[in-house]
């Protein structure tokens, strides 16, 4: 099988990580990957924004996970058995699970595609990430995870534009399992050829 279609197969949202940091090299192919997602127009106006700061990850991620206020999975509607997320399991505190490096994707409030343009940076180094054996997951409520004061604060230090908003987070590190069973078979009888 062709290796990136392999990569794509094999990659799947890891949400229990190592208390290990990703390597700088690794982490530098991740974001050349993002660099290089399509985008409407060639315009290029995702930013890339990586923190590797332990306290203001945890304080952020306890922010995106208080969004919850209490378990919205059922025992039919879930979102994972084998890795539960917060919306499983209210006692998980930490929106980004643990995860050594979040990485958070910007772009302009109010262009048409900024929230797709977005979404393919994270799909490519979500990728990229899998294929250097690197976990990772999409996490959204971005809006929520900067709606406090240090998440005001954040903002002006990392300096996003004002007329930029944070569409969503990919939080990235080595998983603390490699269970194979986290990948699940695909559904049947989602395909229409016409």
């Amino acid at each position: 099988m062709n290796e990136v279609i392999k990569n794509m197969i094999d990659r799947y949202s890891v949400r229990k990580f190592k208390d290990e940091q990703i390597k700088e090299s690794e982490l530098n192919q991740i974001i050349k990957a993002g660099l290089y997602a399509p985008n409407a127009g060639s315009r290029q106006s995702a930013i890339i924004a990586v923190c590797q700061d332990t306290e203001i990850n945890r304080a952020l991620g306890k922010q995106n996970a208080s969004a919850f206020k209490g378990r919205v999975s059922t025992n039919t509607a879930y979102i994972s058995k084998e890795q539960p997320s917060i919306a499983d399991d209210p006692t998980i505190g930490d929106g980004f699970y643990g995860a050594a490096t979040v990485i958070t994707l910007f772009a302009p409030r109010n262009f048409l595609y900024s929230e797709m343009d977005c979404c393919l940076v994270a799909e490519n180094m979500m990728l990229a990430a899998c294929s250097l054996g690197i976990g990772s997951c999409f996490i959204g409520r971005t809006v929520e995870t900067f709606s406090c004061d240090l998440g005001q604060e954040v903002l002006r230090k990392w300096d996003i534009p004002s007329d930029c908003r944070a569409f969503l987070h990919v939080i990235l590190g080595y998983p603390a399992s490699s269970d194979p069973a986290h990948r699940k078979p695909r559904k049947e009888g989602r395909v229409r050829q016409i």
